[in-house]
């Protein structure tokens, strides 16, 4: 992304999200956020450890994030970061498989991982199970 092309209306739109959104995810950056929904796909994409099923809901949060975010961000600021977002988003659904009763296009927070590793014998969420 270009940062020389932004305006101060493009910042201030990533602030006012920000702002907009702290009581419920603190306070965090569109960097951020975007960084932390890559890590979680390439964990989810290498097989994503059992012993971190329970975090799993948590991490997703970046995603609702974003969703919440973006149609407070300028055109411009949009525009920059929307192919790397569907990217992200594209990767992650090849990675995912809807949770149980959940339709095969289920959104981000309807997926579990496809591959889990580690120790399977944990108890896993109802809804993961097959």
């Amino acid at each position: 992304m270009d940062m020389e092309a932004l305006s101060a209306d493009d910042y201030e739109s990533v602030h006012r999200a920000s702002r907009g959104l702290a009581a419920r995810y603190g306070m965090v950056t569109l960097n951020a956020m975007m960084e932390a929904w890559e890590a979680l796909v390439e964990d989810t994409e290498e097989g994503f450890d059992a012993e971190l099923i329970w975090e799993y809901a948590d991490r997703v949060r970046c995603r609702r994030w974003l969703a919440e975010a973006w149609p407070v961000f300028t055109d411009r600021i949009r525009a920059a970061r929307q192919a790397e977002l569907d990217a992200l988003d594209a990767r992650f659904q090849l990675a995912t498989v809807p949770l149980n009763g959940q339709a095969d296009d289920a959104r981000w927070h309807s997926r579990r991982p496809r591959l889990i590793e580690g120790d399977t014998l944990l108890e896993l969420p109802g809804s993961w199970v097959l």
